[in-house]
């Protein structure tokens, strides 16, 4: 499609050249769809280069050459990276950080940590069901409190264990 500027219109692409825009308003309209904006780089109509580029995208045998599974390979292993270097930002931030225990992942995982080798399994079940049991004949919610927190170096263990209402629990928090 070749380009046809009035004198006018040159001053137009010239000043977005100037201020670094992609694109500009052109004074004439495109002869084929009708649309006004044009690209700064050769004064070609947007909506039209956009379809061109649409129509040779789809285009499966002009694109082969471009379509390899090494270039997908390193494109993946580009966006990987990417990521990793987002998550590495997003660690720094505040948001990022973890400040107490408050993901239930996390509280897992401190538990399975202070888990000594002397716990007895079955007596810890034994407190856990009990509690639930107490729970469901009072109708008043209890829970299995560590008496040393597993926060403050506690162990997951036995004799660490007690039951006490929920909302004593919660108002104790992390403290000994």
């Amino acid at each position: 499609m070749a380009n046809q500027f009035t004198k006018d219109s040159l001053p137009r692409r010239q000043q977005a050249k100037k201020n670094g825009e992609l694109t500009y308003e052109g004074y004439k309209t495109c002869i084929k769809c009708g649309g006004s904006e044009r690209y700064t780089s050769n004064g070609s109509c947007v909506k039209c280069e956009r379809e061109r580029g649409i129509v040779k995208l789809l285009d499966n045998e002009l694109m082969a050459p471009y379509r390899t599974k090494e270039k997908y390979q390193k494109n993946r292993e580009r966006r990987r990276e990417t990521i990793r270097e987002n998550s590495k930002r997003y660690a720094q931030t505040e948001k990022g950080k973890i400040t107490s225990c408050n993901s239930a992942s996390t509280r897992r995982a401190r538990v399975r940590n202070q888990l000594p080798e002397t716990a007895d399994f079955d007596k810890i079940r034994e407190i856990y069901s009990e509690c639930r049991r107490i729970s469901e004949e009072t109708g008043i919610p209890h829970e299995v409190d560590h008496i040393i927190p597993i926060a403050k170096g506690g162990l997951h263990h036995q004799d660490n264990l007690q039951i006490i209402t929920r909302e004593l629990n919660r108002s104790k928090g992390a403290s000994l």
